[in-house]
C-alpha cells in the first residue's frame, strides 16, 4: 500500500513536467548567468583570509602579542627561509642572502617582517655549525592556512629564488608554508578527482542501465548541479554569507557528484518502473518525481542541516566546508526535483532513456535475501551487528595526527626545507615553543630578571624539554656571572686567597715579633753596656787628668833637666820607664775604646737612635786621637828618655826631642782630656737613649706579638667566611635553588642589551622564553608538553613580583594543542547537531519515535564501524594515524548520506508494511535493494575517487566515507534494518497506529509494489 504524496510535491512535479522546456531553458540560463557574472570559485577562495585556528585561540593570541613585542605588529604568519650549499656557503652566497633583506622589505603587501641577517653576530648565530646552511625568519600578513597567505608565500618564494647563485639551494618552509603546500596540493587534486569520479559514475551507470542516453541524462543533471553549486558557493563566499577555503572545492565536488547521482538514480528508478508498466513518459516522470521527492527532500535536508551548523564551528576547515556543502546540496536538490523530471519527460517522449526489460533474476535475488532476513531476523541481526560492533571497538583507540607534513608529498618545498634543516641543525631549531611573560611594567630590573630565570629553570625541568633560552640564559644556560652561586664562589675564592696571604703575613708577623723581642734584649744589653761605658769613661777621664798632670810635671822636669843634668841620667832612665808604662796603659785604654767603637758601629739600634749615633761618633774621635797622637807621642818620649839614659844620643838632642815630645804629649793630653769629657757626656746621653730604646723595643715586641695573634684570629675568620660562601655557592648552584642575581650596573651594559634584545621587548614589558623540545614538534607529546611548560612557568612565578603577569604560549606544538582542543569541541558539536538533525528529519518523515530512533542508532553504528575500520587499516596496519579532521568530516557526510538510504527503505516499508508485517518488510527490502545498492556504490565510488589526491587527508576521508557507505549499503540497509524492523513488528511505527487507507489506483500505478529492478 502507498500513501498519497503531499500536494506541494505533487503540484511541483506536475508543473515541471508540463513546462519541461521552460524548466530546461531556465536552468540553462541560470547556469550561464552565474558562471558569467560570478567569479570562479578558485578566484573567490584566493581572496579569503579564514585561518585554520581562530584568532582568539590562545596560541593565536600569543602570536599576535609576540609580533607586537618583537616584530612589526602586522605579521600574522611566519616563514623560514633556509639556504644551503654543500661544502659551505661562499662569500657570494652570503652577500646574496644579505641583499634579500632590503628586497623583501620592499614588498610590504606580501612581507611584513624580515629578520636582519646583515649583522655578523646574527649571521653567525643563524648559521649551521658545518657552515653549509643559514636560515632566517620572515613575517607575512596572511593568516596561516588562509588562501591569501598562500599567494603571499608564493610571492616570497619567487623573490628569494630570483637571482640566487648557481648551486645555492634556497627554500621557504615553516608551519605556515606547510599548511599552504597542503592546501595547494588539495586544490591541485580537484581536477583529477572530478575526472575520475565522472568516469567511475559513467561506468557504473552504463553497467546498470546499459543506455548511453540514460547515463548521459544523469551525468547532465549532475553536471548542471555541480556547475550551479560551485557558482552559488562562489557568490555566497564573495558576499560574505560564509567563508570558503581551498578545501571547499574538493569536498563540494565529491559530495555534489555523489548526492546528485543518488537523487537521479532514485528518480530514474521509479521512472523506469512506470515505463515498464507502459505508463507514458510524462506521466511516469510526474509520478516518479511526486513519489521520490519526499525522500530526496528529507535526505537533502539531513545533509544540509548537518553541514550548515558547521558555520558555528571554531576551526576554519569546518566553517569553510560545511556551509558550502549545505548550499551545494540545496542546489542539487532543486535540480533533482525540477530539471531531472523535465529532462525525463522531454527525452522519454523522444524514445530516449528507456529502461531495459525487467530482469527477473535481479528481483528474485533481492527477494531471496529479504525473505531470508525476515525469516530469521535474530540470527541475521546478530551476524550483522557483531562485526560492526567489533569494528566500532577500534574507534576509542584512535590517535589523531596533527602533523600536516605527513599528509602531503615529501617533495613539497616545505617538507624539503624541513629535511634540509634537520640535516644541519638540532631538532626543532626552527619549531620551538615561545613562552611570553607579559607584565604592566618594565621587567629590566634585578628582581624580575631573577623571576624570569626561575621560570626558565622550571621550564627546563619539564620532561621532554631539551633547551631553554631567554634573557637570563641566551645560550641555553644561565648567565654564569649573574648566578648567586658564581658570585658567592668568586667571593669565597677571593677570601680564600686573602686567607692564604694572611697566612703568609702571619709568619712574617711572628718573625717580626721574634725580631722585636731580640731587639728588646739587645737594647737592654746596650743600655747596660752604656751604663758601664759611662763609669769606665769617668775613670778614664780621671786617669787622663792624672796623666796630664804627670806630663806637665814631666815637662817641668825636663825644663829643670836642661838646667841641671847632674841627675839627668838617672832621671832619664826613670822617665823612660814611666813613659813606657804610660804608653802601655794608654794602649790598654785605647784598645777598650776600639772595642766600644766596634760594638756601637755593629749595633742596629744605635744606628737607628740619633743620640746613640752621636755618642758613637765621639767615641770614635777619642779613640782615633789616642791611637794616632797620644800613643805615638808617648812612645817617642819614652824612646828619647831611654836613649838619653843609655847615653847613646846626644844629650842636647835628646833634651830637645824630649822637650818637643813632651810638648806634643801635653797637647795630646789636653785634646784627650777634652775628648774624654765629650765622650763621657755623650755616653751619658747614650745611656739615657738606650734606656728609652729599651722601653720602645719592649712596646714593639708586645705589639707585634699581639698583631700576630690578631692576624691568626683574622685568618681563621676569613677561612670560616670562605667555607660558608663556598658552601652557599654549592647549594645555590643546584637546580632546586636556582640562585640568580644580576647587579643593577649590569643592566646598562651594552653586551646585556644586545643579548636581551631577542628576549625582551623594546618597552621591557614582554619577555620571550624559547623552549626547544627533544621530540617532534608536530607530535602529540610536544602538544602535551606545551601545557606542562606553561603550568610550570606560571607556578614558578608565584610568590614573585611577576605572579600576576600574563603567560602565553605559541609555536607549532602550542597551535596543535589548541587545534586538538578546538577539534574535540567541534566534534562534539557536530555529533550532537548531526544526530539531532537526522532524528528530527526521520521523525517528521516517518512520524514514529521508534523507527526514527532505530534508524538513528543504525546510522551511528555505521559511522562508528567505519571509523573503527579506518583506525584498523590506517593506524594499526599501515602505521599512519588518521588526520585530525577525518572523524568530523566523515561524520557530517556519512551520517547524513547513510540516513538517506535508511530513509528510502523505511519510507518504502511504511508504504508496504504499515503494521510491521514481515511480508511487507521483505517486499520493501527487495523493491529498494537494487536502487539503494546502485546509489550506495556510486556515492562510494565518488568518495573513493578522493583517494587519487596527493593529500592524505582527502585519501583517508575518501576511504572512510566510501567504506562507510558500503557498510551502510550492504550490511546496515540490507541486513540490520530489515531484521530489526521484523523483530519490532508493528511497534516499529509507534506511536503511529492509524492504518493507511488504500489509494485509488491511478494510471501507471500498476506493478509498483515489489518492483526491485534498477534499470
Amino acid at each position: 500500500m502507498e500513501h498519497r504524496p503531499g500536494r506541494l510535491l505533487t503540484g511541483l512535479a506536475t508543473l515541471v513536467v508540463r513546462r519541461a522546456g521552460w524548466v530546461l531553458a531556465a536552468w540553462l540560463l541560470v547556469t550561464g548567468v552565474l558562471n558569467t557574472a560570478v567569479p570562479q570559485l578558485e578566484e573567490v577562495v584566493a581572496k579569503d583570509s579564514t585561518p585554520v585556528v581562530p584568532l582568539d585561540a590562545p596560541s593565536a593570541v600569543a602570536t599576535d602579542l609576540m609580533d607586537s613585542a618583537f616584530g612589526s605588529g602586522r605579521s600574522n604568519s611566519f616563514l623560514v627561509v633556509v639556504a644551503e650549499r654543500t661544502g659551505g656557503l661562499t662569500a657570494d652566497d652570503k652577500r646574496y642572502l644579505r641583499r634579500l633583506v632590503p628586497q623583501l622589505r620592499a614588498d610590504p603587501d606580501d612581507v611584513t617582517f624580515v629578520q636582519d641577517i646583515r649583522s655578523v653576530a646574527v649571521t653567525r648565530a643563524l648559521s649551521s655549525e658545518d657552515g653549509e646552511a643559514l636560515y632566517f625568519q620572515i613575517g607575512i600578513p596572511g593568516e596561516t592556512g588562509a588562501p591569501s597567505a598562500i599567494q603571499q608565500i608564493e610571492a616570497v618564494r619567487h623573490l628569494v629564488r630570483d637571482g640566487a647563485p648557481a648551486g645555492l639551494t634556497v627554500l621557504v618552509t615553516g608551519p605556515s608554508a606547510t599548511i599552504s603546500d597542503m592546501a595547494v596540493e588539495a586544490e591541485a587534486s580537484i581536477l583529477p578527482i572530478t575526472l575520475i569520479t565522472v568516469a567511475m559514475i559513467f561506468a557504473i551507470l552504463m553497467l546498470i542501465y546499459r543506455r548511453w542516453s540514460t547515463a548521459a541524462l544523469i551525468l547532465g543533471s549532475v553536471g548542471i548541479s555541480l556547475v550551479v553549486a560551485r557558482a552559488t558557493t562562489s557568490l555566497l563566499g564573495l558576499t560574505g554569507v560564509f567563508d570558503v577555503s581551498t578545501f571547499t572545492g574538493s569536498f563540494l565536488t565529491a559530495i555534489v557528484l555523489g548526492a546528485a547521482t543518488d537523487y537521479a538514480i532514485f528518480v530514474v528508478s521509479r521512472y523506469h518502473e512506470q515505463r515498464r508498466d507502459g505508463v507514458p513518459a510524462p506521466a511516469a516522470a510526474r509520478y516518479a518525481a511526486s513519489r521520490v521527492s519526499a525522500v530526496i527532500v528529507g535526505s537533502a535536508l539531513t545533509v544540509m542541516l548537518a553541514n550548515a551548523v558547521l558555520v558555528i564551528a571554531q576551526l576554519g576547515v569546518y566553517r569553510t566546508t560545511g556551509p558550502a556543502i549545505a548550499a551545494s546540496v540545496a542546489v542539487t536538490l532543486l535540480v533533482s526535483i525540477t530539471l531531472l523530471p523535465a529532462l525525463l519527460a522531454l527525452l522519454g517522449s523522444r524514445g530516449l532513456c528507456e529502461p531495459r526489460p525487467r530482469n527477473p533474476s535481479a528481483a528474485t535475488g533481492w527477494a531471496r535475501v529479504a525473505d531470508a532476513v525476515v525469516a530469521r531476523p535474530g540470527r541475521f541481526a546478530a551476524a550483522a551487528l557483531i562485526p560492526l560492533l567489533l569494528l566500532a571497538a577500534f574507534f576509542p583507540a584512535m590517535e589523531p595526527s596533527f602533523d600536516e607534513r605527513q599528509v602531503q608529498p615529501s617533495d613539497t618545498e616545505s617538507n624539503r626545507g624541513y629535511a634540509l634543516l634537520d640535516a644541519h641543525y638540532p631538532v626543532n631549531e626552527v619549531l620551538p615553543d615561545y613562552v611570553l611573560v607579559h607584565a604592566d611594567r618594565d621587567l629590566r630590573n634585578a628582581e624580575d630578571l631573577a623571576a624570569l630565570e626561575q621560570a626558565g629553570a622550571a621550564a627546563s625541568r619539564v620532561p621532554g624539554v631539551g633547551l631553554v633560552r631567554g634573557t637570563t640564559r641566551p645560550l641555553g644556560e644561565p648567565i654564569p656571572q649573574a648566578q648567586v652561586a658564581y658570585q658567592a664562589g668568586q667571593v669565597g675564592q677571593r677570601l680564600g686567597d686573602a686567607e692564604q696571604q694572611l697566612d703568609d703575613g702571619t709568619r712574617g708577623a711572628r718573625e717580626l715579633a721574634d725580631g722585636s723581642a731580640q731587639l728588646d734584649d739587645g737594647a737592654g744589653e746596650l743600655a747596660s753596656g752604656a751604663d758601664q761605658a759611662v763609669d769606665g769613661a769617668g775613670r778614664l777621664l780621671r786617669g787622663i787628668e792624672e796623666l796630664r798632670a804627670g806630663v806637665v810635671r814631666l815637662a817641668d822636669g825636663a825644663d829643670r833637666a836642661s838646667t841641671g843634668s847632674a841627675d839627668l841620667r838617672d832621671g832619664a832612665a826613670l822617665l823612660a820607664t814611666g813613659l813606657q808604662t804610660a804608653v802601655d796603659q794608654t794602649r790598654i785604654a785605647v784598645d777598650g775604646l776600639a772595642r766600644i767603637d766596634r760594638a756601637l758601629r755593629s749595633s742596629l739600634a744605635c744606628t737607628l737612635d740619633p743620640v746613640c749615633a752621636r755618642a758613637r761618633d765621639g767615641v770614635r774621635q777619642v779613640y782615633r786621637g789616642q791611637r794616632d797622637e797620644l800613643i805615638p807621642g808617648l812612645q817617642e818620649a819614652a824612646d828619647g828618655a831611654r836613649a838619653l839614659a843609655d847615653g847613646t844620643a846626644d844629650l842636647g838632642t835628646g833634651l830637645a826631642r824630649l822637650d818637643a815630645g813632651l810638648a806634643d804629649a801635653r797637647d795630646g793630653v789636653d785634646r784627650l782630656a777634652r775628648g774624654q769629657r765629650t765622650f763621657t757626656d755623650k755616653l751619658g746621653d747614650l745611656a739615657d737613649g738606650s734606656a728609652r730604646l729599651r722601653d720602645g723595643t719592649g712596646q714593639v715586641a708586645d705589639g707585634t706579638a699581639r698583631l700576630a695573634d690578631s692576624v691568626t684570629e683574622l685568618q681563621g675568620g676569613l677561612g670560616e667566611a670562605s667555607a660558608f660562601l663556598t658552601e652557599t655557592a654549592d647549594r645555590a648552584g643546584t637546580p632546586e635553588m636556582g640562585g640568580f642575581y644580576l647587579p643593577p650596573v649590569a643592566l646598562g651594559d651594552q653586551r646585556f642589551a644586545v643579548a636581551s634584545s631577542q628576549f625582551l621587548s623594546d618597552d621591557g614589558r614582554t619577555a620571550r622564553i624559547v623552549v626547544l623540545g627533544d621530540t617532534d614538534a608536530f607530535g602529540p607529546q610536544a602538544s602535551e608538553r606545551t601545557t606542562r611548560v606553561r603550568e610550570s612557568i606560571a607556578t614558578a612565578l608565584r610568590g614573585t613580583g611577576l605572579e600576576d603577569a600574563e603567560v602565553h604560549v605559541t609555536g607549532m606544538a602550542a597551535a596543535n594543542a589548541d587545534l586538538a582542543s578546538l577539534d574535540r569541541d567541534d566534534f562534539r558539536l557536530i555529533l550532537i547537531v548531526a544526530l539531532i538533525t537526522v532524528f528530527l528529519v526521520l521523525l517528521v518523515l516517518l512520524r514514529s519515535l521508534v523507527a526514527a530512533s532505530v534508524l538513528l542508532g543504525t546510522v551511528a553504528l555505521s559511522y562508528a564501524s567505519a571509523i573503527g575500520l579506518a583506525v584498523l587499516v590506517w593506524q594499526i596496519v599501515l602505521d599512519k594515524p588518521l588526520e585530525w579532521s577525518v572523524p568530523s568530516l566523515t561524520l557530517v557526510i556519512l551520517v547524513a548520506v547513510g540516513a538517506d538510504y535508511n530513509m528510502l527503505l523505511a519510507k518504502r516499508m511504511q508504504e508496504e508494511a504499515p503494521d510491521g508485517e514481515p511480508v511487507g518488510i521483505a517486499r520493501a527490502t527487495a523493491a529498494t535493494g537494487g536502487v539503494i545498492t546502485a546509489a550506495g556504490v556510486i556515492f562510494a565510488a565518488s568518495m573513493f575517487a578522493l583517494m587519487a589526491a596527493s593529500v592524505t587527508t582527502l585519501v583517508q576521508v575518501g576511504f572512510t566515507i566510501g567504506m562507510g557507505l558500503l557498510i551502510d549499503t550492504f550490511v546496515v540497509r540490507t541486513l540490520v534494518v530489515p531484521a530489526l524492523a521484523t523483530l519490532l513488528g508493528r511497534h516499529l511505527w509507534w506511536p503511529r497506529r492509524r492504518r493507511a487507507a488504500p489509494l485509488a489506483v491511478e494510471p501507471g500505478d500498476r506493478g509498483v509494489l515489489g518492483a526491485g529492478a534498477t534499470s
